[in-house]
Formats: structure tokens, sequence, C-alpha cells
């Protein structure tokens, strides 16, 4: 009966760290192809070679501890989605994860921020009325940028969740629920990522050359 036991937890074992080495090696794939890197530029990202991102990606080998954290350090994503254990992807425990995040936005199709910054103070001064800022401006009413529309409600959503949370109208239980709801809603709209030109010297001139003369035109 013992011997009985010893096999079924042996398999169930077996199962469970079957089931994870094929979450890895889907969940590198998956971060690999939503970044828009061949096998060639993401193995030499993580220092490996190709055949060996090969091989994790089809499941043949299981990457190694230190392979997996240069994979969540290098691309901010957390460990916990990379070995299947939550659904959060993003990894936020510096500052670098934030403005990656803001850097991978700034390369969305969908999405389109314009950068509103007031760093020029009268006499380099303070007032309550001249503060230094920066702000992300989202027109919900850009046709060029689908998921416009959607910030401008969940940035609205936001404010109000996160008022009534601080002034205790609402407690922690139903701010994280809220939370949840939008994390699930807003994952059926997805975002691809534009492919910046790559483009030699002349080509470039050439490009701006032509936009300032656009602009200059518009602004008569």
């Amino acid at each position: 009966m013992i011997f009985i036991i010893c096999d079924i937890l042996f398999l169930a074992f077996k199962e469970v760290a079957n089931m994870q080495e094929s979450s890895i090696s889907e969940k590198i794939k998956e971060l690999r192809t939503d970044l828009k890197m061949n096998q060639k530029n993401f193995s030499a990202a993580i220092g490996i070679r190709q055949s060996t991102l090969s091989s994790y990606e089809n499941g043949v080998v299981t990457p190694s501890n230190d392979v997996l954290l240069t994979i969540a350090q290098k691309f901010h994503v957390s460990l916990d989605w990379l070995f299947g254990l939550s659904e959060n992807k993003v990894q936020i425990s510096t500052l670098s994860d934030i403005i990656w995040v803001l850097l991978q936005m700034n390369e969305s199709n969908e999405l389109r921020y314009e950068l509103d910054i007031n760093n020029k103070l009268p006499g380099d001064i303070e007032t309550e009325t001249q503060k230094w800022y920066a702000g992300l401006r989202f027109y919900g009413n850009d046709p060029e940028h689908s998921l416009n529309a959607d910030m401008c409600n969940f940035l609205a959503d936001l404010q109000e969740n996160r008022e009534s949370l601080e002034s205790y109208f609402t407690g922690k239980d139903m701010f994280d629920m809220w939370k949840k709801q939008m994390l699930e809603y807003y994952t059926s709209k997805p975002v691809t990522h534009k492919e910046i030109e790559e483009l030699d010297f002349e080509t470039r001139i050439h490009k701006r050359d032509e936009l300032l003369a656009q602009k200059f035109s518009n602004n008569e």
C-alpha cells in the first residue's frame, strides 16, 4: 500500500514538473513574440545561443534559475509570471520598470500620449500657482489611436476610486476588487507595437525637412 501511494505521489510531482516546464517554455516564447524579437536577437540579449533558446521554447531543456532571472530583469517581467503562477506579467520594483512601461507604451500603435511639461518657472522659483510638473495627456477622440478612449475612461475610474479609497469611503477590499475587474476587462484589448524605422543619414534628413516644411505650411 505504501509503495502504491509513493508511486502516485511520484507521478503527481512529475506531472506538476512537466506542466511547469511547459508553462515556462510557452511564457518565454510569448514574451519574445510580444517584444517582436526573433530568436537570434532575444538569445543575444540574454547571453545564450540561439539553439539553446530554441530548446527552451520547445520544452526540450528547462532554463536554469540564472537564465530565468536574467530574462525577468532584462525585460522587466515577473518571475511568478514566467513560472505560470501569476497573470501579472510586468514586474514593478524600481523606477526603471515604470520607465520601461512608458517606453513600451510610447511604441504602441493603439495608444498615444502627449507630454505636458512645465519646468521653466519665473526666476526658477516654485509658487502656489506656478509648480514644476510633468504629465501625460491622452486625447480620447484621437482617430489614429483606438485605445486612447479606453485609457481616458480608465483614468477617470482610477481618479474616482482612488479618491474614494483615500477619503475612507471605501476599503482596501473594494479597491482590490475594482483593480481585479479592470485588469480582467482590459485583457481583451490587445496592443501592438510599431517598428521604428532604421534610416540612413540622408533619408532621415530628407524626412525631417519634409516634416518641417509641412509644419511651417500648416502654421501659415
